[in-house]
């Protein structure tokens, strides 16, 4: 994991889960989502460890096909014959924003988990162009722009993605 120089700002890549993390996360968001009394279906789940196991963002057409290409292998000719509608797809992700458990990039139009579930927190994301790289960024800046926003602005945040594109540290 990486971190800027100032103690006050994290920078952690999003696209860096072992198996074991993998597993640790899904472990961790299958009890927060019972706590909370969430319905975290088994699609729900396998989109998730999708959206983890991805070594880039992922897109939702990207999650259908491997999907389909899922259940394709699946020795249960009932599930195996079924398609994954785009619809089911979508609902799932919006779930899973809305549990916290993965960002959006709205530049890219793609997923990517959350490095701090559970944690209500702003976050920057910085997107290299050239290897897709992505990082979350969660720093006293990003932190002070939002309180701005609602306390000096008076304006109350639904919602934040501070998206920043560019080129990696690794691209230079």
């Amino acid at each position: 994991m990486s971190h800027c120089s100032l103690a006050s700002h994290h920078l952690h890549d999003v696209q860096q889960f072992t198996a074991n993390e993998v597993h640790a996360r899904l472990t961790a968001a299958i009890e927060q989502c019972r706590l909370r009394g969430a319905r975290f279906t088994p699609l729900r789940q396998q989109i998730y460890e999708l959206i983890l196991q991805a070594e880039r963002p992922v897109g939702a057409y990207d999650l259908i096909t491997q999907l389909q290409q899922a259940r394709l292998q699946d020795n249960d000719h009932e599930h195996r014959n079924k398609n994954v509608a785009p619809p089911t797809v979508y609902r799932s992700l919006e779930f899973l924003l809305g549990e916290g458990l993965i960002h959006q990039l709205t530049s890219i139009n793609a997923y990517v988990p959350c490095c701090h579930p559970r944690a209500e927190h702003a976050a920057a994301f910085l997107i290299c162009e050239q290897c897709q790289r992505v990082q979350e960024c969660s720093s006293l800046p990003v932190q002070e722009m939002m309180s701005f926003a609602e306390q000096d602005v008076g304006f109350l945040v639904n919602h934040s993605v501070i998206e920043l594109s560019g080129r990696c540290q690794a691209c230079q």
